[in-house]
């Protein structure tokens, strides 16, 4: 009797170790070094829900979570009012666009904004974009990818 009660409080006293450190594992996508990526070999893509704009994604898998993505729009281009179900920090790399937020895209109630400028939009918030001269984002997206336009359900 004592050796099974013994067992069973190292058993728990194992179990509860375990449970307050976790193994740590890298995230399926990690890379297991350093990997460098210069600008011409960028593989970029079709942008899947915006015809004309291209993707390329950095780090992630944003169909299954979390995920960094480029996202390159051509000059004049409009990206049309959207939500999605994450939150996202859009960071501009290069060209001018006009962000905002809102059902609508409207010009006058946006920001112009350039590279090194950045906005953080929480999960389901209207926003859009005007690409004043080719524009590059860079996209940070805190789990998979939906796109909905506005108007459609949230």
């Amino acid at each position: 009797m004592k050796t099974v009660l013994f067992s069973l409080i190292l058993a728990g006293s194992v179990s509860s170790i375990a449970l307050q450190n976790p193994v740590k594992q890298d995230p399926p996508s990690a890379p297991k070094e350093t990997v460098v990526v210069k600008a011409a070999d960028v593989k970029w893509g079709d942008h899947p829900f915006i015809p004309g704009a291209k993707l390329a994604v950095q780090s992630g898998d944003p169909a299954k979570g979390a995920a960094v993505l480029l996202m390159k729009f051509p000059k004049g281009m409009i990206i049309p009012a959207h939500w999605h179900t994450s939150s996202e920090t859009v960071t501009v790399v290069s060209g001018i666009a006009v962000l905002g937020g809102g059902e609508t895209v409207d010009a006058a109630k946006g920001a112009e904004v350039g590279p090194g400028s950045y906005a953080v939009i929480p999960g389901k918030n209207p926003h859009w974009a005007i690409a004043k001269e080719e524009l590059v984002l860079s996209v940070a997206l805190d789990k998979a990818v939906d796109f909905h336009l506005c108007g459609e359900k949230k």
